[in-house]
This record gives C-alpha cells, sequence and structure tokens, in this order.
C-alpha cells in the first residue's frame, strides 16, 4: 500500500511515541532479569543505547537540564549492567584467542574475577521510569522533520570528524568516541530508514560498530593485570589481533563516511 510523505517520514510525534515504546521494552527487559539474566541485561543496554541515540535527534525540543537528566538515568541503567556483561565478553574473548592462536592452558590467565550479583531490578525499574516521566514533560511531538534531520546530519558530522581522528591515532579514547557516534548513527538511521541510502549506512555503521567494540573489549582485555604480565605471550597476540583490525575498520569508517558532512546533509533534506 503507497503511503503518504507524512507517514513514511520521522514527526516528532512518533519520535516520542517511539522513545515511549523504547522505555517500555526496557522496563519488560528488567522483568526479565531474574529468569534470564544475560540475555535481558543485554536486550537492556542495546535499548538504553538507542534511547540515547534518538534522544539526540530530539535535541531541540529538550531543555539541556531536562536532557543531561535524562542521560544520567539511561547511563545509570546501563553502567549498572555492565558489570556481568563486560565479565561474560572477556571470558568469551580469551577462549576465541585462546583457540585461534593456539595459546597452552597454561598460557591463559586466572584470577580474572567471579561473575557479579545481578543488577537490583527497583533500581533499574525506577531509573526508566524518572526516563518516561521526563519524555512526557517535552515538547518533542511539535519537532518538524527538518529538525530531527538537522540533529541527524550533525551526528554523521561528529562522527566523520572522530573518523578523519581515528586515521591518525590509535589513541583508545578517540576510538572509544568514534564507536559512541557510530551507534549512535546506526540506531538512528533505523528509525530514518526512509532515507536514501539508509540500508547502505545500516550494514556498514552496525559493521563498524562491532569492530570498533572489539577493539575496545581488546584494550580492555589488554589493560587487566593478569594480561600485562612479563613474558606473557597475550600482551603480543592482543596487540597483533587490535593491528589486523585496524585496516578493516577503517575501510569500513571510510565507506560510511564518504560523503562529505555538507553533501550528506542536503542529499538527506532533499525529500522534504
Amino acid at each position: 500500500m503507497k503511503q503518504c510523505r507524512d507517514s513514511a517520514g520521522l514527526s516528532g510525534r512518533k519520535l516520542k511515541r517511539l522513545l515511549h515504546q523504547l522505555c517500555e521494552r526496557a522496563q519488560d527487559d528488567v522483568r526479565r532479569i531474574s529468569s534470564h539474566e544475560e540475555t535481558a541485561t543485554h536486550q537492556l543496554r542495546v535499548r538504553v543505547k538507542k534511547l540515547l541515540a534518538l534522544l539526540r535527534l530530539a535535541h531541540a525540543a529538550i531543555e539541556e537540564q531536562t536532557l543531561q537528566a535524562m542521560r544520567q538515568h539511561l547511563r545509570s541503567v546501563k553502567y549498572a549492567c555492565a558489570g556481568n556483561r563486560d565479565h561474560v565478553v572477556q571470558s568469551r574473548l580469551i577462549d576465541k584467542l585462546t583457540r585461534r592462536f593456539h595459546l597452552a592452558p597454561k598460557h591463559r590467565p586466572q584470577g580474572m574475577g567471579l561473575p557479579k550479583q545481578a543488577p537490583p531490578v527497583d533500581y533499574l525499574h525506577h531509573q526508566l521510569y524518572a526516563v518516561g516521566q521526563l519524555i512526557d514533560s517535552t515538547c518533542i511531538e511539535s519537532l518538524a522533520e527538518v529538525q530531527i534531520l538537522t540533529e541527524h546530519a550533525r551526528c554523521y558530522r561528529k562522527g566523520r570528524q572522530l573518523m578523519k581522528q581515528a586515521f591518525e591515532t590509535t589513541e583508545k579514547r578517540i576510538l572509544h568516541r568514534w564507536r559512541h557516534r557510530v551507534k549512535d548513527l546506526y540506531f538512528q538511521t533505523l528509525a530514518l530508514a526512509h532515507l536514501s541510502g539508509s540500508k547502505r549506512r545500516i550494514k556498514h555503521a552496525q559493521r563498524l560498530g562491532h569492530l570498533l567494540g572489539r577493539d575496545q573489549d581488546l584494550a580492555n582485555l589488554a589493560s587487566e593485570p593478569a594480561f600485562a604480565m612479563r613474558r606473557s605471550p597475550w600482551v603480543q597476540v592482543i596487540n597483533e589481533h587490535r593491528e589486523n583490525m585496524r585496516g578493516r575498520y577503517l575501510s569500513l569508517g571510510h565507506k560510511l563516511y564518504t560523503p562529505p558532512s555538507s553533501r550528506f546533509s542536503s542529499k538527506i533534506r532533499h525529500r522534504l
């Protein structure tokens, strides 16, 4: 069935409804933590990242103090769920590197710590409820599509700037910031899938976010005392693996951010 342009786009009203739906689904994730902790906490963290990315699109309709409060609540949820996620990721990464580089069992570091307790459910519910209340207090529904696309273009521009910096440095902080902007672009593009070139951007952003995330996991692993022991083979293995991935994520970054920011901005506004 043919859709009108308004139904195909992302209005302020639709954006506000989408934010509320994500909050409700995040609450459902919290309810599942007691029975499916690993899956539920992973889904909850992804949901929070989507909320943070889409709130950037609504920036023009949210007072700065309110936006900061929303981000603080959402980051509290994300950090509360990070402990066991990091433990699971590190354990799986160690297993993968052990198999791939044929490291003997004696070289597997010990003392990585025990899993942490599940995040407190009541605390998570409270943080998400507060976000929902703050969303209600805004005028996001008054946003015009051009205002939403302006913020989307700004996210693209910031990511492109960080990509250029990543070509010149391997500094962990730059790669970490770039990954966040890539994730923002990915989640925003999912909500703006009607725009020209969105299918390609979704594909490249998803893959790039995964590679940058894996690089961050490796960097975090290298900083663990158990992996920095003298004569340990792990330092060399981790550094070689990161170096091999660098060419791949830089190439993907070039593909994702090929249009200059000004051309990208003009292109996505062309449909209006």
